[in-house]
């Protein structure tokens, strides 16, 4: 009776958290620098519905076609990858804050410096990302001489395949059409481009999700000890990985073990099995992981690393939706002692608990984020460059329209089986897996929509099942009385309308051709300029540019010179404001940048000191 009151409490919750998160992903996504003019709401709900008819008319031909379930996921996994190579060879992100420091301790571990940086003190929670790029970064220049950007871009797509070919040939196992509809998903979403492009920890933990799906079923489903044993080792290592390289995954090993527990048992001490191998797993992992700090130099200093009442205590301010903000760490950084850290953090909450905030920041945007993690390139196709703010405008909505689809597509599904009153094994452990990440950023911790990335993996499985499972799926029946049909014309015409206004309003926005934005994070570094002393910086410009802009938060005055080839081409005026200047239209080519202090009092400039390529 308590098992089923729980699966039941577990199903409904989950649809509830899913209609609430349809609401704001509707009407309150997470307007950003790069998301700056969502669709209108109308829009977004006829082109989301628009989505699903057309998902469903695909599902309807694959179902009524099933000759050729093998060509087609040949053909669509074809497609999949090769759009993924295209981008993996084409565009190089610029590791830019956490990503910048985090690649750059890598690269001086495989040059023989173990040096590490006051960063990871206080953030040792990436010193296990470090050592693992490392690892990576030194197979690529065994490789191919170099540790290349496309090179780790090959990789991280290669891991987040694997991922989507167990689901896909678990899916497949029960339905071809649902396997080659979850292709399709996820050959559509905008996320798992941009953050396949991110080297971050953020990639790694993409596809664990999908792993933990499958495992899990194949766990309650195998027929012999040594399939389960299989099973629960894969289950348990890909846990203990993902808790390794990021904590608010133990979520993710709680839910598994709620799940495991609360359905009925299909094997004889299974579930203790499974638990106590995941313990000894972990255990075995720490115990593995800070062996290996140790040995590369790392050796932690707990009074500078932030405590956990500091992360919860800026989870809980009101002025940030609780995202990381940077007064409250560095109140908290500043403190000489670990009690003094604690101390501090603990005046730092609030009493207001701001959860919806909390939600709509996790959960109301459907690019996760990805544009902003990704906001310079290294290496860039010119007219992708030329047209960013206009390509990111329509991603990000086409982002926004598919993330509504697969929500509304899941909510539906869970609404059926709340009505029938069954709740089937996989949309429960999901749903934990869903409640157990979202409760812990909302309630306890900093909040940020990479942080839900992880759910997006459930949420194409579910659209996908949702669309294929004939209980689960709710029929589009167009209306047949004139008045009815009027009506939802006038609707669609009003969307039309509202989409024409938007889309030739101008989006004003400056293309960035080339920019350095690091030596700002944790630990800023200046370079201080006497009078009239200068300072020279050598940049590539792939297009052409017509303005500078010298430390845009702050307003420096100076004189700029642009040199090519040696000789002057452009000079400033002798007081110049340095954030903003304006010059001819110069065409693409390798420039020389000179900063000239032309006031009497120092000039201070932001610079970032790095071995790694900016």
């Amino acid at each position: 009776m308590l098992r089923q009151f729980v699966s039941s409490f577990t199903g409904r919750l989950m649809t509830l958290l899913l209609g609430l998160i349809v609401l704001l992903a509707l009407f309150f996504p997470v307007t950003t620098s790069t998301e700056r003019a969502w669709w209108p709401p109308l829009v977004l709900a006829l082109a989301s519905a628009g989505g699903w008819w057309g998902w469903q008319r695909l599902v309807n031909y694959w179902t009524k076609h099933p000759g050729h379930h093998r060509t087609w996921a040949v053909g669509l996994w074809g497609v999949l990858l090769v759009v993924q190579l295209l981008i993996a060879l084409t565009c190089v992100a610029a590791p830019r804050a956490d990503l910048a420091l985090v690649h750059q301790q890598a690269l001086a571990l495989i040059n023989g410096h173990t040096t590490w940086g006051p960063y990871f003190h206080t953030y040792p929670n990436n010193v296990t990302l470090t050592l693992l790029l490392a690892g990576l970064l030194k197979i690529g220049r065994e490789l191919f001489g170099t540790a290349t950007g496309v090179f780790l871009n090959l990789v991280q797509f290669g891991w987040l395949d694997l991922g989507l070919a167990i689901m896909a040939h678990h899916l497949r196992r029960h339905n071809p059409v649902t396997a080659n509809l979850f292709v399709v998903l996820a050959t559509t979403c905008i996320p798992l481009y941009t953050y396949g492009l991110t080297t971050y920890s953020d990639i790694w933990v993409l596809p664990v999700g999908l792993i933990v799906l499958v495992t899990s079923q194949r766990l309650r489903q195998a027929t012999t000890w040594g399939r389960w044993l299989v099973a629960a080792l894969t289950l348990s290592l890909t846990l203990t990985g993902a808790i390794l390289l990021k904590a608010n995954l133990v979520v993710f090993a709680l839910a598994v073990l709620l799940w495991l527990w609360i359905l009925p048992a299909t094997r004889r001490f299974g579930r203790t099995g499974v638990t106590l191998l995941l313990g000894l797993c972990l255990l075995g992992g720490n115990v593995g992981v800070h062996a290996g700090q140790r040995a590369a130099g790392f050796h932690p200093a707990t009074a500078a690393t932030l405590p956990v009442t500091s992360w919860i205590a800026m989870s809980w301010n009101p002025d940030y939706s609780g995202t990381y903000n940077r007064a409250d760490a560095q109140a908290v950084i500043h403190q000489p002692t670990a009690a003094g850290k604690r101390r501090v953090a603990r005046q730092q909450f609030r009493t207001a608990i701001h959860l919806i905030q909390k939600t709509r920041r996790l959960l109301a945007t459907g690019t996760f984020d990805g544009f902003n993690s990704n906001s310079a390139f290294m290496r860039l196709p010119n007219w992708v460059r030329n047209q960013s703010p206009r390509l990111r405008w329509l991603l990000a909505n086409w982002a926004q329209i598919s993330y509504l689809t697969l929500l509304e597509v899941t909510l539906v599904a869970g609404l059926r089986q709340w009505h029938a009153r069954r709740w089937s094994a996989g949309f429960l452990l999901g749903s934990l897996m869903t409640l157990g990440l979202a409760a812990f950023h909302v309630i306890f911790w900093e909040t940020a929509e990479r942080y839900a990335l992880p759910l997006l993996p459930l949420f194409l499985t579910g659209a996908a099942v949702g669309l294929t499972t004939p209980a689960w799926q709710w029929q589009f029946h167009w209306p047949h009385t004139w008045w009815r049909r009027g009506g939802v014309s006038l609707i669609v015409l009003v969307a039309l309308l509202q989409l024409g206004l938007l889309s030739t309003t101008p989006i004003n926005q400056t293309v960035r051709v080339v920019s350095q934005n690091e030596g700002r994070y944790y630990q800023p570094h200046f370079v201080t300029l006497a009078s009239q002393q200068t300072v020279t910086q050598a940049f590539t410009a792939p297009v052409a540019f017509n303005q500078l802009k010298i430390d845009p938060g702050h307003t420096h005055l100076g004189r700029l010179t642009i040199r090519r080839h040696g000789r002057i081409i452009w000079r400033s005026a002798k007081t110049t404001r340095l954030n903003r200047c304006r010059l001819p239209q110069q065409p693409a080519g390798h420039y020389q940048l000179t900063v000239t202090n032309t006031q009497a009092k120092p000039l201070r400039l932001h610079q970032a000191q790095t071995t790694a390529p900016l």
